[in-house]
């Protein structure tokens, strides 16, 4: 059985502010209401990488990442700092259909991943 939960009010913070930035109307509205409809799984052990479960969404054949980009918005991401205080990037991925898919955090620095500060985000 996958252990999955809710977004904490402080990761929805930052995935709303991320996705309120998307400029396509109809893009952005879908991703919000991803994220109000979904649970989360965390896919690795520290807490790096986060698969979204949308409830009444049969998700297609996974194939791989997709960074939201495109003409009208810019990709999804942004900067949280972990525990020991270093700066990590952040990134929403998509699936195929353009609906969400995981976040993803990357510390370009030596050591392990810690818990995220979610109060430090910032876009990029």
């Amino acid at each position: 059985m996958i252990d999955m939960r809710r977004l904490t009010e402080l990761e929805r913070k930052a995935l709303f502010a991320l996705a309120n930035a998307v400029g396509k109307d109809d893009e952005r509205e879908q991703l919000m209401s991803d994220l109000e409809h979904c649970f989360v799984e965390e896919a690795s052990p520290d807490g790096s990488r986060v698969v979204f479960h949308i409830d009444g969404y049969q998700r297609p054949p996974y194939r791989g990442q997709d960074a939201f980009r495109g003409k009208d918005h810019f990709p999804l991401e942004g900067t949280v700092k972990d525990s020991d205080g270093t700066d990590m990037d952040m990134a929403i991925y998509l699936d195929k259909n353009n609906r969400l898919l995981e976040f993803e955090l990357v510390k370009h620095a030596v050591g392990p991943i810690g818990k995220p500060d979610w109060l430090s985000f910032g876009m990029k």
